[in-house]
């Protein structure tokens, strides 16, 4: 593509404002790191096949972001899928996929890493691929482009994606990733060596070295090894994880700061692929924990705190942990949050005493309405246990609660089904008993057999069956109270393929891409038609691969990957499930023998990494509960927003500051309510696109404080483009009188002076003005005439190289609007720039 640095940006600016969310695609957030590439050997970008708002909340990527850019010699760069709209601009515009940090092409890069969290963005890879001008297939590829590679749960059936990856990294990467770096740098100006190189590496699969057999697949090289072990971080205790993480401006899937307490999870629950393939348990120490939160709150500015794990509530510290951190942090209304709870009273109990500072939602995942069922899947959770668990939320203050459920579940049957109903409606019959409220969302999935999961030899249920059991709940759940919603059956068909299948699956992913399969996780952009066509046009039998129950001896796709589990135990849990046996956490009680033992070489089992941790105390504190009468001190603030942040929503601009004052350490008065605020107060809004000179805020604090040290501290936490020009106390929080805006805007394209100050006259001799103002919903009909104060040419002034700038006093209306009705005069305007210069 051959574009230089300053076309890109150039493209980026021109394209930026008729898109959505422009500000994902800006990068320049708090905790970005930059490094000049001359300075460094490695150029790594950091791929996530989904939108930014989802690749930012994966803990994965904010991990493999610090431990590589901690390399003198690496610098790691962030890359994601552009929505359909900006890679439209994209297109036209012949934009390449570039970096956020850098705005480099990635085709630049010297490796490229692909996270594949998740079987249906698979074909966002080709695309993002295809952007970047890179060959989508690993075959066409060589010494001059970016070695592409992969991890991610997905890699342990790696198979789907063999065409289109050079190598995968197989379980923890942290460790991994150093030595895929040294390798390349040793092995880089020849390919081959390379991917030899990289396949000794323990946990690196690289697929084009590996050929078809009776078996499966087997190695063409006898340096290649016949299994792949995936990779252990054994020490979690020291593993490398960010003091400092970057804190999007955009308000992203999970909000807050990322804390992964345990790695690994023993519950057995046998469809949980999760469970099977990141053994063993490995805690990190509650001492470990709250350093890790303190750098990061202090870093971040975030108001809660996530203990991330596949099963937070059991780790062995939980409740010490959740005690220290509310002591700590409630003051600073930073919450605690846990991604999921046991269904027991207990851990209700404990979850109340989190929901002290933050309140949030309740959820419980009893997998199966009979207890017949629950014991096939292993899930020990109980109906009583359910009820006791549910009696103590309503006790406790919960008015609202989630119940998730599967369907399709192996041997399952008609009454197990009409079970789910039965069961929502006793816990319906125990609140009515109880004389609470209750309102109950009910949300159901389809079971798709995964790798490494004692159901992996099982079949899908079919999309018409799945479908029907599906009416059968809904006949059955007609209540007031209950809210139900389910998966998309025909998207967990194409999971279900993409999971059980083989390299026969590389030509129909191509293919369906070529068609214009993008985004397929997305309800609104899949096409389960498309997809058929793109099965049938390559001859492939989509409907055998999820629906046909597998022997025990037929080879898998997965064969050659070596997750720990063994097959043989993976097949003694099948046969026990069909048996409806049930078994204990082997964390707590005997071991199972699932084989990880002798995969790590260890005599202890799953719990060999475990921490000890302190018991939880009898009573948490009481000081939270005790209420002071606070200083109540307003300032008035005026603060200046520049062009790197100019692509903000108002909402975003809001929220850098939230998180500004609690980096700077700001004696802020907090909103009463469910999740308290900082009390600030912002008396206009800036349109995206547009920045301001003296924009008017107020803020409430409990204390005061000297303005000057008020603004040094918060202009010393707020990112580059942000900046408070002067705080003054004032006499309560009574909002100013507005009267109206001075804008420059900055216009480009085909005109003069003349026909400019014509254009101008028209539009203020004319009466009314009438533009469609678009809404959530549509467009409404606005008459902006009436808000246009004045209009004029300023000649010889440029704003950014733009080829006018118009002066506008506005009462109201906006920039972009203005710029629009003078294109009924000149069709080639186009406004580059917006700024308010003072509010008036």
């Amino acid at each position: 593509m051959g574009l230089r640095l300053t076309g890109i940006r150039d493209l980026v600016e021109s394209i930026l404002l008729k898109v959505r969310g422009p500000a994902r695609y800006t990068g320049g957030e708090l905790g970005e790191v930059k490094k000049d590439h001359a300075s460094v050997e490695v150029l790594f970008a950091l791929a996530f096949p989904d939108v930014y708002e989802v690749g930012m909340s994966n803990i994965g990527i904010k991990i493999l972001y610090h431990t590589l850019n901690r390399r003198d010699d690496t610098a790691a760069e962030r890359v994601f899928a552009p929505a359909a709209d900006m890679e439209d601009a994209m297109r036209e515009a012949q934009l390449p996929l570039y970096a956020l940090e850098s705005f480099v092409p990635v085709q630049s890069f010297d490796i490229i890493g692909f996270s594949l969290a998740y079987e249906l963005t698979y074909t966002n890879v080709l695309n993002m691929l295809d952007l970047a001008g890179i060959p989508l297939k690993s075959s066409e590829r060589n010494e001059s482009h970016p070695l592409i590679i992969a991890g991610g749960h997905c890699t342990v059936n790696p198979e789907p994606m063999a065409e289109f990856i050079d190598a995968f990294a197989i379980g923890d990467g942290e460790e991994v990733v150093h030595k895929i770096v040294h390798v390349y740098k040793e092995h880089k100006t020849d390919r081959h060596k390379l991917l030899l190189a990289l396949a000794s590496i323990e946990g690196v699969y690289v697929p084009s070295l590996y050929e078809k057999s009776d078996g499966g697949l087997a190695p063409i090289d006898d340096k290649v090894p016949a299994k792949v072990r995936r990779t252990v971080v054994k020490d979690f205790e020291s593993v490398d994880y960010p003091d400092r993480m970057i804190v999007p401006f955009v308000e992203t899937i999970h909000d807050r700061v990322a804390l992964e307490i345990m790695r690994g999870c023993t519950r057995t629950c046998r469809f949980c692929q999760a469970g099977m393939i990141t053994r063993p348990v490995r805690e990190k120490s509650i001492g470990k924990i709250k350093e890790q939160a303190a750098a990061l709150i202090a870093a971040t500015g975030y108001d809660e705190i996530g203990l991330m794990s596949l099963s937070s509530a059991d780790y062995t510290g939980i409740e010490q942990l959740v005690h220290d951190l509310i002591a700590k942090y409630e003051s600073e209304r930073i919450g605690v949050s846990l991604p999921s709870i046991r269904a027991d009273a207990g851990c209700v109990r404990f979850a109340a005493e989190i929901q002290k500072v933050r309140k949030s939602g309740l959820t419980f995942a009893p997998e199966a309405g009979t207890q017949r069922l629950r014991d096939v899947i292993n899930k020990n959770v109980t109906e009583a246990d359910l009820l006791e668990a549910v009696e103590t939320a309503l006790e406790c203050g919960w008015r609202k609660i989630k119940l998730y459920f599967m369907i399709g579940l192996p041997t399952e049957t008609d009454e197990d089904v009409s079970a789910i109903a039965g069961l929502v409606y006793k816990v319906l019959d125990l609140a009515r008993t109880k004389r609470r409220p209750l309102s109950i969302n009910v949300g159901v999935s389809s079971f798709v057999p995964k790798p490494f999961t004692p159901f992996q030899w099982r079949a899908q249920d079919r999309i018409e069956e799945l479908k029907r059991k599906i009416e059968i709940l809904r006949s059955r759940l007609r209540h007031r109270s209950v809210s139900i919603s389910w998966h998309d059956t025909t998207m967990s068909e194409l999971e279900a393929v993409f999971a059980n299948g083989g390299r026969e699956l590389g030509p129909v992913i191509l293919k369906a891409w070529e068609m214009g399969s993008k985004f397929d996780g997305w309800d609104d952009r899949f096409d389960y038609e498309r997809w058929q066509e793109a099965f049938n046009g390559c001859g492939v039998d989509a409907d055998s691969i999820a629906h046909s129950r597998k022997s025990y001896d037929a080879p898998l796709p997965w064969e050659h990957i070596d997750c720990g589990v063994t097959t043989k135990w993976l097949m003694a849990q099948d046969k026990l499930a069909e048996q409806t046996k049930s078994l204990p956490d082997c964390r707590f009680g005997v071991c199972l023998n699932c084989g990880i033992k002798e995969f790590l070489g260890s005599s202890d089992g799953c719990g060999v990494y475990s921490s000890e941790n302190e018991a939880a105390p009898d009573v948490y504190s009481e000081q939270s509960e005790e209420k002071t009468e606070q200083t109540r001190v307003w300032f008035r603030l005026t603060y200046s927003k520049g062009p790197n942040l100019r692509y903000l929503s108002h909402l975003d601009l809001v929220r850098v500051f939230e998180r500004a004052v609690r980096r700077a350490n700001m004696p802020v008065s907090y909103s009463e309510g469910f999740n308290p605020r900082p009390r600030m107060s912002f008396y206009t809004q800036l349109s995206v696109g547009t920045t301001g000179e003296a924009e008017p805020m107020t803020i409430e604090l409990a204390k005061r404080i000297d303005p000057v040290e008020l603004v040094g501290a918060l202009n010393s936490a707020l990112p580059d483009g942000l900046s408070i020009k002067s705080a003054v106390e004032v006499d309560g929080r009574k909002s100013p009188s507005i009267q109206g805006s001075e804008y420059l805007i900055g216009v480009m394209g085909t005109h003069n002076t003349i026909d400019m100050d014509a254009a101008i006259g028209t539009l203020l001799s004319s009466e009314s003005l009438v533009i469609a103002r678009k809404k959530e919903q549509g467009f409404k009909q606005v008459d902006i005439r009436p808000g246009i104060e004045s209009i004029e040419l300023l000649n010889e002034h440029s704003i950014n190289g733009c080829t006018g700038v118009i002066r506008a006093r506005l009462t109201s209306g906006r920039p972009s609007e203005i710029v629009d009705a003078l294109k009924e005069s000149i069709p080639s305007i186009e406004m580059r720039s917006a700024h308010r210069v003072k509010v008036y």
